[in-house]
């Protein structure tokens, strides 16, 4: 069976059983009816369907439980970020298969390296397996060979990074899948795990960067065109952005985050269509920055 029609699978049951519980005879009907309606082998047996509940909960963080007293299949919990996750996997199946002959999904002609890797990964952190990988850097040519266990995926400007212990050197890394040239997924062994929440790890960060040893949070305000402003209000820079002043003349924002060098990037993508407010530090770091690419013009 494949990776789309098991997560077609995961789909349907979800969206059914959100509108009421099912017995397991309803939920093989509707598989049944489905894979002549779709064309796909959606069926599978009541042993494999205990399977398909716990990778809905692993995967979605959607607890399906079952109620013994009516024989019926039922959400205990559900997420509101399970939707994004359906949404994810449809995407990249469709990337990944290729099945995309209407052309009414249009991708993104760079494609990311690495995304081969995304299965095996996503699999060894379920299991509490390790990472044994060739590994070579954006400035060095020599290759290193790196051991992991993994800890979460994250998805950054369309280039993924596996975030996990480095094994060898006991501390938090972060490596980019597209700098991966061969990976095995192997037993952990015995080591002292680092704690590390996947929920507050980059909550004050802006993209893949964790802040510095002894970094301070800092509260940065931003002044955007009315013109920008209406982009950064459809999709804010950072959870904790909140709107100061909103009119005909500018948008002003606030956040609480680490200042890195991704956000540095970012804010001068739109150049002159942002004015850094505060900190004085950031302002003057963005002037620094005009004035280097000033330079490699002339």
């Amino acid at each position: 069976m494949s990776v789309r029609e098991t997560i077609l699978r995961h789909k349907i049951v979800i969206n059914k059983l959100r509108h009421r519980p099912l017995s397991w005879i309803e939920i093989d009907r509707i598989l049944q009816e489905q894979s002549a309606l779709l064309e796909y082998n959606l069926i599978v047996s009541q042993r494999q369907f205990q399977r398909d509940i716990a990778d809905i909960g692993s995967l979605y963080g959607i607890s399906i439980e079952n109620n013994r007293s009516t024989k019926q299949y039922f959400i205990q919990q559900d997420t509101e970020e399970a939707e994004r996750a359906l949404d994810a996997f449809d995407i990249f199946n469709l990337m990944r298969l290729g099945n995309n002959g209407s052309k009414q999904i249009v991708f993104e002609q760079r494609r990311p390296r690495g995304t081969e890797y995304l299965g095996d990964i996503v699999h060894a952190i379920r299991k509490g397996c390790a990472l044994y990988f060739d590994y070579c850097k954006y400035y060095e040519t020599e290759v290193e060979h790196r051991k992991l266990f993994p800890m979460l995926l994250k998805e950054v400007r369309n280039r993924w990074y596996v975030i996990g212990q480095d094994l060898d050197k006991d501390s938090l890394r972060i490596f980019p899948l597209d700098r991966i040239l061969a990976l095995e997924v192997v037993k952990a062994g015995k080591f002292k795990a680092i704690k590390v929440d996947p929920e507050t790890l980059f909550e004050h960060s802006f993209g893949i960067i964790l802040p510095h040893e002894n970094q301070q949070i800092e509260e940065v305000i931003l002044s955007y065109s009315a013109f920008q402003g209406k982009y950064i209000k459809s999709l804010p820079l950072h959870h904790t952005q909140e709107i100061v002043v909103d009119n005909e003349e500018e948008l002003l924002v606030k956040l609480n985050m680490y200042v890195t060098h991704d956000f540095v990037m970012e804010l001068l993508s739109v150049g002159a269509e942002v004015k850094v407010v505060a900190p004085e530090s950031l302002a003057e770091r963005m002037k620094e920055e005009y004035r280097k690419s000033l330079k490699h013009q002339s």
